[in-house]
Order: C-alpha cells, then sequence, then structure tokens
C-alpha cells in the first residue's frame, strides 16, 4: 500500500495516509501514566461541596454513582448581555458529568448497564440546554488524559451548550443535504453500510456499527454509528441505547488494554435543529501530533492506515 490522499465520506476535508512510515499500533502503546501526587480531587465522594451547586445524580443504594454541576470555570454564560453578530455574548451552559465516583476507574471500567445510564444523562442534559431558545446547539464531549485536555483525571464529561451551531457541524450538515442532493441518500447510512462489509470494520449488531474511517485523522480514529437513522440521542431506543454502550466498552477496553489507556477525545455529533444530520460518535486517541503542514495546510498527516486500527480494534 502506497501513501494516500483521502477525502472524508462527505465533508471536503483530506488526510494522507502515510503508511511509508510504518506505523503499527504497537508502536503507540506508552507508558503508564505516573502516579498522582496526592492532591485533593473535587469529583470523588465526600468533597461534593468542593463543586458548584448539584444539578442531578443517579443513586445506587443510597450512594451517587453519577452527577451533574455546571462548571467552576464556565467557557460560556448565561448572563444576559447585549450583543451583534460582530461580538456575540458566549450564552450558554457549561456542565459536568462525572460517571463514576471511583477516582482510579474509568468509563472504560464500567458495565456495559452503567455505561447506558450515562448516555441517557448526556441526552437529559442535552435536551434540558436545548429547551433554552436562545442556545442553538450542545455538544457532549470527553477529555480523557492530560495531552488531551483534561485538567482532572477522575473521569468525567462536559457539555457545552452555544448560541451558533459550530462550524464544524454546520459544515457536515451542509454537506449532506448537498450528498443527499446528488445521491437520494444519508452519507453515513452509505458510509456504515459499505464500511461493515470492509477492512476497517471494527464491530457491529443489529443496532450499531463501529468502524475506523476511511480518511482517519489520527491513528487509531475510530466511530460509532446507528445504523438506524436518527438525529439525538433521544432517538435512540433502551436496544440501541444498550448497544451503543457495548461499542463505547469495547473501544475503550482496547485502548486501555493494548495502548496503556493513552489520552484521547471522544465527542457526539448530534443535529442541528432544522437539519438531517445522522447522530454519530467520534474517538480521537492523541498518539501524534500537528505540526507546520497540518496547521498550515489543513491536510493532515495520519501515519497509521485505518484498516490497521479496526484489526487492534476488533473482538477477539
Amino acid at each position: 500500500m502506497e501513501n494516500e490522499l483521502r477525502k472524508d465520506y462527505f465533508l471536503d476535508r483530506r488526510v494522507i495516509i502515510a503508511v511509508g512510515r510504518g506505523k503499527r499500533p504497537s508502536d503507540f502503546k506508552r507508558d503508564p501514566a505516573p502516579e498522582e501526587d496526592g492532591k485533593t480531587c473535587f469529583f470523588c465522594p465526600g468533597n461534593e461541596e468542593m463543586t458548584p451547586a448539584e444539578i442531578s445524580r443517579v443513586e445506587e443504594d443510597g450512594h451517587w454513582v453519577i452527577r451533574v454541576f455546571p462548571n467552576k470555570y464556565p467557557a460560556v454564560t448565561t448572563e444576559e448581555e447585549e450583543g451583534s453578530d460582530e461580538l456575540m455574548p458566549a450564552y450558554g451552559y457549561h456542565e459536568i458529568v462525572v460517571e463514576n465516583p471511583a477516582h482510579s476507574k474509568s468509563v472504560s471500567d464500567l458495565s456495559i448497564e452503567r455505561i447506558s445510564h450515562v448516555l441517557s444523562v448526556y441526552n437529559e442534559r442535552v435536551e434540558h440546554m436545548l429547551s433554552d431558545p436562545r442556545v442553538r446547539y450542545a455538544l457532549v464531549f470527553k477529555n480523557h488524559g492530560r495531552k488531551a485536555g483534561a485538567s482532572l483525571s477522575h473521569t468525567h464529561t462536559q457539555i457545552i451548550s452555544t448560541p451558533v451551531v459550530p462550524r464544524l457541524v454546520k459544515e457536515e450538515a451542509e454537506a449532506v443535504e448537498r450528498y443527499k442532493t446528488l445521491n437520494g441518500s444519508c452519507p453515513l447510512c452509505d458510509a456504515w453500510k459499505k464500511e461493515v462489509g470492509g477492512p476497517r470494520k471494527v464491530w457491529e449488531d443489529y443496532h450499531m456499527a463501529v468502524f475506523t474511517p476511511y480518511a482517519s485523522r489520527s491513528p487509531m480514529e475510530a466511530w460509532i454509528v446507528p445504523k438506524r437513522h436518527v438525529h439525538d440521542l433521544g432517538d435512540l431506543s433502551d436496544e440501541e441505547r444498550h448497544s451503543m454502550a457495548s461499542a463505547f466498552k469495547l473501544l475503550l477496553e482496547k485502548l486501555r488494554d493494548g495502548l496503556n489507556d493513552p489520552p484521547y477525545n471522544l465527542y457526539f455529533h448530534v443535529n442541528p435543529r432544522g437539519a438531517d444530520l445522522h447522530l454519530h460518535v467520534e474517538l480521537l486517541p492523541r498518539l501524534s501530533n500537528w505540526a507546520g503542514f497540518e496547521l498550515g495546510s489543513e491536510i493532515i498527516i495520519n501515519t497509521m492506515a485505518p484498516e490497521d486500527a479496526a484489526e487492534f480494534y476488533r473482538p477477539e
């Protein structure tokens, strides 16, 4: 296989798959993360008063297992301000979802049932944010590890809502419409149907498809796509949500056990109001650095073929 310039399924985004550089999954195995220095963790049980006032929680046997509260240092604000197209207030909500009370355990350690419950909590918070007419979009994202932007090691997810649809999401929605006009179908529906029959397939069941995208931007990038054409987490049936939780556990366990739990970013692209964007989840392990070429051209060099990444992720 020679180095290839590949285009995204529907975005005008290209990557170079530089297999000539010879990277394999095992090349990205990192040393275990260093032990922490014993500082007090704001997210651990017993320290609840150290976070902003709690929004909600899920309890089992009298103890919380999932907890939601505002970010102490929010990127957006709910304070009313006047603005314009050039200078718009950063209106919105910024919340934290702590998925597990145990400090040393991550999402990969949770049961499929618990992960499914976490997905329900994400949806509840997104729906609450979108009930505010001033909010146009809400992004659920997870930063795992310092290189991925996590300032605290205790597992947690963030949700930020904004008064505008992010440019990338808007571009996706617009590209979907162009694709539908030309092909009469959804590009992500077409993508998963193609990928589950080829070398980039990771896993599938009746409800969900997991694959490494053809134009992967980073080593080990993987996508989770519902097979049914749904827009939001709230559209998922109980069975579909359980299936998505199974996909999460598979991917994150593979990273934990095979690569010593590397840093990663994970995010959900839900549908903007009035569009027809197929819900999907993108997982990008932070195993490489973008340098001058990537920043100057917006063409990413990926040193590992997604076909090799799919082989790594597949269940044994």
